[in-house]
């Protein structure tokens, strides 16, 4: 049955009667909400959208025509127990993605604020994304996959289950990342690899000349100058103890379980990674 009461909910719309909507909220034609739903204020929910059980949705959300978010994980270990999606604020999903929640009973896939989901990405279960993170048209997440804040990726891109991408990354479109991608870099290729810092993006956000040239100096370190990883993070805590950016970028490196992608050589082999000749 279509939903009674104040907000504007198209007669076509099915929403389960347990779930409670805010007035401001519109659900469009066709738009199916499930039980075991919380939905914040302002949200719009647009035609033949749907909206899983266990979705927790702040306020200022924009889910577009056939996107499909809260659906059951698509792991094949998942066993139909009870997990969430928990999302934050001001998010636009656009035409067509698809979010799944978690796998595990009482874990969540999580969504932070003001990300922007375009048309046919991906996010499998448990992934964890940050505030302001793009997806780019048709860019898939692998589970568990986690972004942090401000990193983009480009369409038809590939994103392996377990990698992390930094924030403030840029990954180009159509390449596969299959190891971690550092905050503050520009990557790119089959593999995804660095291929400089993002000077474009952390100056839209505000860093300003002096940290940046730190993170100019930081990125030589770790990707340029051949060195084991476990020697370029000791060079970077003595150099610069305390600069926050340099502090995220060794705790990001030492918290790295697949590894670090980093640049190929001049002689065409990859640069070493911790305790090992390639990455």
């Amino acid at each position: 049955m279509p939903h009674a009461g104040p907000v504007r909910v198209h007669p076509t719309a099915i929403v389960d009667p347990s779930v409670h909507l805010p007035e401001s909220v519109v659900v469009g034609p066709y738009a199916i909400i499930e039980a075991d739903v919380e939905i914040g204020s302002d949200c719009h929910i647009e035609g033949h959208a749907v909206i899983g059980s266990g979705t927790r949705m702040g306020a200022r959300n924009r889910v577009q025509h056939h996107a499909i978010i809260g659906t059951d994980s698509q792991d094949m270990k998942f066993g139909g127990e009870p997990t969430g999606l928990m999302i934050g604020d001001d998010n636009i999903f656009r035409e067509f993605v698809t979010v799944n929640r978690a796998t595990g009973k009482g874990s969540a896939t999580r969504i932070g604020s003001g990300c922007r989901l375009l048309a046919y990405s991906h996010v499998a279960h448990n992934c964890l994304l940050g505030d302001g993170v793009i997806l780019a048209n048709c860019a898939e997440l692998g589970g568990e996959v986690t972004i942090e804040s401000h990193a983009i990726l480009g369409g038809l891109v590939g994103v392996h289950q377990g990698c992390r991408i930094g924030a403030h990354a840029i990954v180009g479109a159509c390449s596969k990342v299959s190891l971690d991608i550092a905050p503050y870099v520009t990557a790119d290729g089959h593999p995804a690899r660095p291929h400089g810092l993002n000077l474009i993006g952390l100056k839209r956000h505000g860093f300003d000349r002096e940290t940046r040239e730190v993170l100019k100096k930081a990125y030589h370190l770790i990707f340029l100058k051949g060195l084991l990883l476990q020697d370029a993070v000791a060079m970077l805590e003595v150099s610069w103890p305390n600069i926050a950016e340099v502090a995220h970028l060794i705790q990001f490196i030492l918290g790295s379980h697949r590894g670090l992608a980093r640049p190929r050589s001049r002689a065409g082999q990859f640069a070493p990674a911790p305790g090992t000749s390639v990455s």
